[in-house]
């Protein structure tokens, strides 16, 4: 069954109830509690005298959650800026209304509509934005959520129409991870968190979650905080003492709703994560359904989009600030609150936060390094330098830690995904370490000021094979039986690979750049029906065991499936992926799964063979040519047909261990894992003698090829057989 991301919207012609909770998995929609009502724009709207800047728009006089937060004196520092990129994860936008009209992030280096990707980045035609569910540039909103959460932040203002935004300048990237429904997969928000620092974003707002955690997700904010991106999140509303993923986690932003008295609002979500509070009650916005519609929502999405915008005007005065910094900066000048558990540090406030003396440090970090690369002999060194300044002058005396995507060997140990102490600055600001590996690949550092509290960036170091270029490459080695089930049961699959190229393959662990993991295929990130919610997501079905499989090692995957509630036979593909690097060459890893509702497969079990006869082992020159030969007997209740009468459940003898492995004797065969086929049709209580020739390689040593009968697309069958061929 597979996750989904909802949004319960019910909406009239001037009320509109928005459910604002973004719900991944089998959890109900919660209803949100709240409406508000939609009142004419007047084309000339009497303004109130106030000493904080005021725009001219006319409803934002009925925006009073901006005035709650202090926005208008915010506006007196600053009113945002054009260089900064906010990235909107949601259902999309209408790029048409009014107030988003102009305000769009534009990728300059791609055409748009032309079905290329010309800027060779991935993705075709993501000109001002991307979908990420049908790998379109179509950002246009069938739901209206997003559309109203992009206003809130980043509205145009000032322009004597509607309603005013947070920002009033900075451009917002919009990232299309949700369908009309509001439904969406974890593996496509990774993806848009990922392409959103890709491209510039300074912070990322989530108006969703679920209750299910996900390394996909936690891997791509990883990923988004190493990078120096603030991430806000809606920490969810159905009333509960437990935060939404990504809002439970701890380097998100997450926030809380109250109303316009500052009492929590009776749908929003607590605990003890919770950061911050915003207004989430009767919240205008632009509306999806016209150029210039409008209505009321309510939910802690809103109030998310709320801690967005302030982010983004800190970060338009200092975009040297960390994550961190920007979130200390917000929860040290809230309002204040005696109970942290429903309102975490309190209730925003834009006036403080905008005037706060964090804002003027400029602490930032320097990473250098000796080299890019280095072998992976364990004895090859590379000397890194981290330097740490604010505004210029060096700090000294500061803890620098580092996270190790390892293993790597560190002031003579070997660190493998952990944080450890790097090192303390000296009077110059700067600390610095050698190291080295024994394990190949890409090596990623993220490191941090501890004394500080900020995050420094990171920096990524190759570690080449000895004697060439990096190469991935496997063979498989053996999987697990195919499998009968009934509906609704589970049972756990496994494979093992070996390490046939010269480079080291990561296994689990939180940085998901560089893991193997095991997808779907045929086609590739296809939506499995074998999903069950112990999977990575619904086309990655787990990581290594192993957390480093060397070349030459076997590594494996054992995961879990579950049959579909409906009875038939299914077909599932895998291959293994380096993540955000490259899909291996295809093996051939498949199950068929037979559903059936006693458990027993009604096709599958009509096939039976007995072993007759069975020629002897063989010894071989290189090159030598022989024939095999084998004489069975059907013992089952289904006719063996083959090619001539149907492609479709044809009987040939296949290879296994693993199964349609391809065969280092193969010569003249039906294809490099398929020996021969019946050649006419075999009743049942029929025997049949199969002769087929094989060539000895031209290696000397010794082989061993095993075969089972397989009726195609339809089940393996009878026992399986085995030839020793000794070359010599």
């Amino acid at each position: 069954m597979t996750r989904k991301i909802k949004i319960d919207f019910r909406v009239r012609k001037l009320n509109w109830v928005a459910g604002l909770i973004l719900i991944v998995g089998l959890i109900p929609i919660f209803p949100i509690l709240g409406q508000g009502s939609v009142v004419k724009a007047e084309a000339n709207w009497p303004w109130p005298i106030m000493i904080a800047k005021s725009p001219n728009d006319p409803r934002f006089s009925e925006q009073i959650n901006l005035n709650q937060i202090k926005i208008p004196s915010a506006w007196d520092v600053t009113t945002g800026s054009s260089d900064l990129i906010v990235a909107v994860i949601d259902t999309g936008i209408n790029p048409s209304h009014e107030e988003l009209s102009g305000r769009l992030w534009v990728n300059i280096d791609e055409v748009p509509n032309n079905g290329r990707d010309d800027d060779n980045n991935g993705f075709i035609d993501d000109h001002l934005g991307y979908n990420f569910m049908n790998n379109t540039g179509d950002i246009i909103d069938q739901n209206g959520h997003g559309t109203g959460v992009a206003s809130i932040i980043g509205a145009n203002t000032a322009n004597a129409r509607g309603m005013a935004g947070i920002n009033w300048n900075s451009k917002l990237m919009i990232l299309k991870a949700l369908n009309s429904a509001g439904g969406g997969e974890y593996n496509n928000v990774a993806t848009a968190l990922k392409y959103a620092t890709d491209n510039g974003a300074k912070v990322i707002n989530m108006s969703f979650g679920t209750y299910f955690d996900s390394t996909d997700l936690r891997g791509a904010i990883d990923y988004a905080i190493a990078k120096n991106v603030v991430v806000v999140a809606a920490a969810g509303n159905n009333n509960q003492n437990q935060l939404l993923y990504p809002a439970a986690y701890s380097n998100v932003i997450s926030v809380g709703a109250v109303d316009k008295l500052e009492q929590r609002a009776s749908f929003s979500n607590y605990g003890n994560n919770l950061d911050v509070v915003a207004p989430g009650i009767n919240v205008l916005m632009a509306d999806y359904a016209g150029e210039n519609a409008y209505s009321y929502g309510s939910g802690t999405s809103f109030a998310a989009a709320h801690v967005t915008g302030i982010a983004s005007l800190i970060l338009s005065r200092n975009n040297t600030l960390s994550p961190l910094q920007v979130e200390n900066i917000i929860k040290n000048t809230t309002s204040g609150s005696s109970n942290q558990l429903e309102y975490g540090k309190g209730l925003v406030n834009a006036a403080s936060a905008l005037g706060s003396s964090q804002i003027n440090d400029r602490i930032i970090g320097k990473i250098t390094a000796s080299s890019a690369h280095a072998v992976a002999d364990n004895q090859t060194q590379i000397h890194i330098t981290v330097t740490v300044v604010n505004n210029d002058f060096p700090l000294a005396n500061h803890q620098i830690r580092a996270y190790i995507n390892g293993p790597l060997t560190l002031h003579n140990e070997v660190i493998d995904r952990q944080e450890i102490y790097f090192g303390t600055t000296d009077m110059y600001g700067m600390v610095g370490a050698d190291v080295s590996s024994n394990t190949t690949g890409n090596k990623l550092i993220i490191f941090s000021d501890a004394t500080a509290g900020i995050n420094l960036g990171d920096l990524t170091i190759a570690f080449d094979p000895v004697g060439g270029p990096p190469k991935y490459s496997a063979v498989k080695v053996s999987q697990s039986d195919m499998s009968v089930l009934k509906p609704g049961e589970k049972t756990t699959l496994s494979v093992d690979l070996r390490n046939t190229g010269n480079i080291s393959w990561q296994g689990n662990g939180s940085i998901v750049t560089g893991q193997m993991r095991l997808g779907t295929a045929h086609p590739q990130d296809r939506n499995s029906k074998l999903y069950t919610n112990s999977w990575l997501s619904n086309n990655r079905v787990a990581t290594l065991q192993q957390s480093i499989v060397n070349p030459g090692e076997t590594g494996r995957f054992s995961f879990a499936v579950q049959a579909p509630m409906q009875p038939g036979t299914y077909t599932e593909y895998f291959n293994p992926v380096i993540e955000y690097t490259t899909w291996l060459s295809d093996m051939r890893i498949f199950w068929e799964i037979a559903v059936t509702d006693n458990g027993v497969d009604p096709v599958s079990s009509h096939y039976n063979a007995e072993i007759i006869y069975k020629s002897s082992n063989l010894t071989m020159s290189p090159g030598q040519t022989e024939m095999l030969q084998v004489e069975m007997k059907n013992t089952g209740t289904a006719k063996w047909v083959n090619l001539r009468q149907s492609s479709y459940g044809a009987v040939k003898l296949g290879t296994v261990s693993p199964y349609d492995r391809n065969s280092l004797l193969e010569n003249n065969w039906l294809g490099p894992n398929r020996a021969i086929d019946t050649g006419f049709i075999i009743n049942p209580g029929d025997r049949l003698t199969l002769s087929f020739p094989i060539k000895a390689p031209l290696q000397p040593g010794v082989y061993l090829e095993n075969f089972r009968l397989v009726s195609e697309y339809i089940t393996w069958f009878g026992p399986a057989m085995g030839w020793k061929i000794t070359v010599r």
